[in-house]
């Protein structure tokens, strides 16, 4: 019995309950929808945007209001400082602009979106109030721009530790190592800048705006200026030799001396890792190389088409860094002179041969002349050109003897040659073919390299600058058919093959010579100058040719001299050609043609 009252109770209480709960929504619903009623056609009270009240107002009074606002705002430039420096962004520029009726809009129906259930936000809005976002689409890559200006005039780039090598020692120091502490830099906070443009932009404050900078630390500036002035005074004069084998014949080697080395020091007693990256970076630029099959293409007697087959290079950079820091730490602590790093260079075979290419017995350089003609007329150089095109190409059998002059064949202006100056009859002179000569010089020093028997050669009558340039006097070779000529025989076990290359831009000539080595080495030794007698006296001669009163340099002065050279070629330890080759250059005054005719 007493659990049925019970039970009868908590059912009486239930109900009651219900009925109060209905009644209190039946009031809450009532207070809600008279309140919207209050407030039909207008923004509900504690509502602002962008932190302008524009809460009781109906929509175009505060769309008006806004307007008002955000013209003038735009109306007005922004202020931005930094110390004495002012700068000023113009609204209009970023084209920026308002969307004022979708603002609003936002601001009238919150507390409106939702029936009974919207009364919770709308008594948030009651008790706390609520601040909408005023929309304002802008040129946002304008404003990077503005910004990247500014910031490039307040930005101040730190200066790291330095270190110089003085041409002479310092007075004070006695030392050639001058080392200078860093300075610190600044750089504007852009992102600071940023949040308070969009900041005023959102606001439609005009309040100024003063910019902050962020301090740069320089990297390493505690060092300690004597201990790294001392460890470069310790490198100076220390040496590190660089090599890689680029073929089984010959390993490429330069030297970084010890003025390059202490650049690399680093100022924490160290050495700088990142500067020793970025040089093995540099020396991949000038190492690496894919391999290249070799090309052979033999028409009418003639090569036509020919390239030896070029191994392809690879550096290993990382390695590099490594070997380098690691030669360098070697090299302070040691007291050798100087160390020897063999690079981490990989080598990939070509997938064709020179000698897989062509039965003829052409398979690697035996020798290579260079000569220079800076300085030379268009005409001379067009003639180089010319001439070393004749010879291009061309196959020397076994025990053939090569003749320049029935090679080059006719040298007139029927067969494409210029006017240039030549040596003729005591004289520089122009005539056909001037600069052929360079040709025959180049080939002459080829064929020294390479080994070969010079059958004929013949020395100009005064020295020539050209064939100085890049090499000691004597080294040259006249051609005059019929009568003077260059003539070299192949006394090698295959056919010679002649390459050549002119460089008009870089006034270079280069002359290579492929065959099969039999062992042979060649050796210049003993070279000499003597007798070296100065110029005569200018010489001016009337020309009635030419206007009075004009002159005309028509010949140069050069020095006059007696060269000789040794020549030998071994094999196996055995000398199998020698000769020595004479010069005998005459004194060369300068000519002057002085005009005596009408004007």
């Amino acid at each position: 019995m007493r659990r049925v009252v019970a039970v009868f109770r908590t059912h009486l209480w239930l109900r009651r309950f219900g009925a109060a709960s209905a009644v209190m929504l039946i009031v809450l619903s009532f207070i809600f929808f008279s309140y919207r009623l209050l407030w039909r056609g207008k923004i509900f009270p504690g509502i602002s945007i962008s932190g302008i009240a524009i809460g009781g107002l109906s929509p175009e009074r505060a769309n008006e209001i806004l307007s008002n606002r955000s013209a003038e705002f735009l109306e007005s430039p922004l202020s931005l400082s930094y110390d004495e420096q002012r700068w000023t962004i113009e609204p209009s520029q970023l084209s920026l602009s308002y969307e004022l009726s979708l603002s609003v809009r936002a601001a009238y129906l919150s507390g409106r979106n939702e029936a009974f259930f919207g009364l919770p936000p709308l008594l948030g809005i009651l008790e706390e109030g609520k601040d909408l976002p005023l929309r304002y689409p802008l040129d946002e890559q304008v404003l990077e721009s503005s910004i990247s200006a500014v910031a490039s005039a307040v930005n101040v780039p730190s200066i790291p530790p330095s270190l110089e090598v003085l041409a002479a020692p310092d007075p004070q120091t006695h030392s050639r190592i001058k080392v200078e502490a860093g300075e610190a830099g600044l750089q504007l906070d852009v992102s600071s800048l940023r949040r308070t443009l969009h900041e005023r932009f959102f606001t439609l404050s005009q309040e100024p705006v003063v910019l902050r900078a962020i301090s740069l630390n320089s990297s390493d500036a505690a060092i300690d200026p004597a201990l790294t002035t001392m460890r470069a005074e310790r490198l100076l004069d220390r040496t590190v030799v660089l090599s890689y084998a680029e073929n089984s014949h010959e390993a490429l080697r330069w030297e970084l001396t010890g003025e390059e080395i202490v650049h690399f020091l680093s100022f924490d007693g160290g050495f700088d890792t990142e500067k020793i990256a970025s040089y093995s970076a540099t020396l991949a630029e000038s190492i690496d190389r894919q391999p290249v099959n070799a090309t052979f293409a033999f028409r009418d007697g003639r090569v036509v088409e020919f390239s030896p087959e070029q191994n392809g290079l690879t550096i290993n950079t990382s390695g590099t860094t490594d070997a380098l820091t690691r030669t360098f730490s070697e090299l302070e602590m040691s007291e050798e002179p100087e160390m020897t790093l063999s690079l981490p260079v990989s080598v990939t075979l070509a997938q064709i041969s020179t000698s897989e290419v062509n039965n003829l017995g052409i398979r690697e350089l035996l020798g290579r002349g260079v000569t220079t003609f800076h300085g030379s007329i268009a005409n001379r150089e067009h003639n180089i050109a010319l001439a070393a095109s004749r010879v291009n190409g061309v196959l020397i059998a076994p025990g053939e003897v090569f003749s320049f002059n029935a090679t080059v064949g006719d040298i007139s202006a029927a067969t494409g040659y210029r006017q240039a100056y030549i040596i003729k009859e005591g004289r520089t002179i122009l005539d056909d073919g001037g600069g052929v000569c360079q040709v025959s010089t180049t080939l002459f020093r080829a064929a020294l390299e390479a080994g070969l028997p010079i059958s004929e050669r013949t020395a100009h009558s005064y020295r020539v600058s050209y064939y100085e340039q890049n090499s000691k006097p004597g080294f040259d070779a006249t051609v005059f058919a019929p009568r003077v000529d260059l003539k070299i025989l192949n006394d090698t076990p295959g056919h010679l093959l002649i390459q050549t290359e002119t460089d008009t831009a870089a006034n270079t000539l280069v002359f290579e010579i492929y065959g099969t080595s039999d062992g042979r080495v060649s050796s210049i030794a003993n070279h000499r100058v003597w007798d070296v007698s100065p110029p005569p006296p200018d010489l001016y001669q009337d020309d009635p040719t030419l206007p009075a009163g004009s002159v005309k340099q028509v010949d140069w002065k050069a020095w006059g001299a007696k060269v000789k050279f040794d020549y030998s070629v071994s094999r196996d330890g055995a000398t199998i050609y020698e000769k020595t080759f004479y010069s005998n250059f005459r004194p060369w005054q300068s000519v002057f043609l002085r005009g005596t005719g009408s004007i």
